[in-house]
């Protein structure tokens, strides 16, 4: 699941996690916490987000664990690079709020709301979002989840 900062992307996973077969759920930003200084941007970061998200394919991919529940991975920042072309078995959802509310949820959450983010300028998140609506805009192949959707997603 990919989307700007303050999208809700975590709000609808979290609804996601009360069905009675849940998937598993992995915030990138979790995993890069103990690499991160909430002081200051680090070089690499985005290098790093790309090299787990190859880890997480090469794992999760494997035949061998195909058993398991399903996995979504949460990210606010990844490049289109790093996430296309899909393999087999993937699906890209994006959580795209309207402007004017998704701008409203960036500028009201509260200090510390998502452990393993670095604060971001809304100019930056701004940049994020575009570049999203763009990906839609493109037709790149993913779901689009409209803001306050309820999570409908298959169970096995």
């Amino acid at each position: 699941m990919v989307g700007p900062p303050a999208a809700g992307k975590s709000t609808w996973a979290a609804k996601l996690l009360e069905r009675p077969l849940p998937p598993r759920v992995l915030e990138l930003s979790h995993m890069l916490l103990p690499l991160m200084d909430s002081s200051r941007p680090r070089k690499g970061m985005m290098q790093a987000r790309s090299l787990l998200i190859r880890a997480i394919r090469r794992v999760e991919l494997d035949p061998d664990n195909g058993g398991l529940p399903p996995l979504m991975v949460i990210t606010a920042i990844l490049r289109e690079e790093d996430l296309f072309p899909l393999t087999d078995g993937e699906e890209v959802l994006l959580l795209l709020p309207p402007p004017d509310q998704w701008e409203r949820q960036f500028v009201q959450r509260p200090p510390g709301h998502a452990p393993g983010s670095l604060p971001m300028s809304l100019e930056e998140a701004r940049r994020w979002y575009d570049q999203y609506r763009g990906w839609k805009e493109r037709g790149l192949p993913m779901t689009w989840l409209a803001a306050g959707s309820s999570p409908i997603l298959e169970e096995d």
